[in-house]
């Protein structure tokens, strides 16, 4: 099963290298420690991109860049100033859009761990579970973003998309000390606020899944963004985190079974598993919609807890983190 919480680990923050006086090996020349947390987070989240485009492995390798890229949208959309701000959203949608062409490889990984949690979790048969994922891998006659063979390693890693990747994780490197080099603390702490409280005003239905994959996407940036307070400290920061990420690890394997409940559907329409005529698609079904309703209550549950603060009171609590207390103590 993939290790989600893989993809929720942070090395360096910017708080750490401003801290310690360093600058991450960008390769880009910079003032260093006049750099503040985002810009430091940046470069960071940009040097992990580039290290998964050296990656051999093309599922590693995509993995992880997917993870670097979310990385940065999160902290991009924190960039403060007209012109700067406008960059940074153009630079995160282009992301997006590479992130959409690597989806493939990680669509295939998304099912069958979808697929082991229902048997682990909601009793799904293993035999049904079997069924399902032989019958989902295989083309279909009329093949939707939702299901589609699974990619070999060739198609689904990097390569193909390489010479726009390489550019696109050095315009990076190349924009962030412009972009948010000058930014203060002061403002930085503003954005934080008012991104936590685009996130906790935000309208979840709990019946819709493209309403819960939107607030997921809204928790990953938020989980990202306090990984910048979390140096200031260290202790309290590690269990904000920790627990924005079991809210994500709900909140994504909802979405995953969302998508091998698309899945099933384009298969059944397609002829490949006529309703009625086997037994595996009724038990997936079932076992998933169960565990999708427990999934999503547990989740606002959490997410109401998360989120309790009103954005001002959020702001006096990070604001009070950044006020320097002897190392000493």
């Amino acid at each position: 099963m993939r290790d989600r919480s893989r993809e929720g680990a942070v090395h360096n923050t910017g708080a750490d290298a401003r801290h310690a006086g360093a600058t991450p090996d960008t390769g880009v020349s910079d003032a260093g420690a006049s750099l503040g947390p985002l810009a430091h987070g940046l470069l960071d989240a940009a040097q992990e991109a580039r290290t998964a485009l050296d990656t051999k492995d093309p599922v590693t390798a995509v993995h992880d860049l997917r993870k670097a890229f979310k990385r940065l949208r999160a902290l991009l959309r924190l960039v403060r100033g007209r012109r700067e701000r406008a960059q940074a959203r153009a630079l995160g949608r282009a992301m997006a859009e590479a992130a959409r062409h690597l989806s493939g490889a990680r669509d295939h990984a998304a099912r069958q761990d979808a697929l082991d949690d229902l048997v682990a979790k909601a009793g799904l048969d293993t035999a049904h579970a079997a069924a399902a994922t032989q019958a989902l891998s295989a083309p279909l006659d009329a093949p939707s973003s939702e299901a589609v063979p699974a990619p070999s390693a060739a198609e689904g890693g990097i390569g193909p998309h390489r010479a726009a990747l390489d550019a696109l994780v050095y315009q990076c490197l190349i924009d962030t000390p412009r972009l948010s080099g000058g930014m203060k603390d002061k403002a930085l702490l503003a954005a934080l606020r008012d991104d936590y409280a685009r996130a906790r005003r935000r309208p979840v239905d709990t019946d819709d899944p493209e309403s819960l994959h939107d607030l997921r996407k809204a928790v990953i940036a938020h989980r990202y963004q306090m990984a910048l307070v979390t140096p200031f400290w260290p202790r309290l920061g590690k269990v904000w985190e920790d627990e924005l990420q079991r809210l994500r690890d709900k909140l994504g394997q909802h979405h995953d079974l969302a998508v091998l409940l698309g899945q099933i559907t384009a298969a059944q329409q397609a002829g490949a598993a006529p309703a009625g005529e086997q037994e595996w698609p009724a038990g997936v079904i079932s076992a998933a919609q169960a565990r999708q309703q427990r999934l999503a209550l547990s989740a606002l549950r959490l997410r109401e807890r998360l989120f309790a603060e009103r954005p001002k009171a959020f702001h006096r609590r990070i604001a009070a983190y950044f006020d320097p207390v002897s190392l000493k103590e």
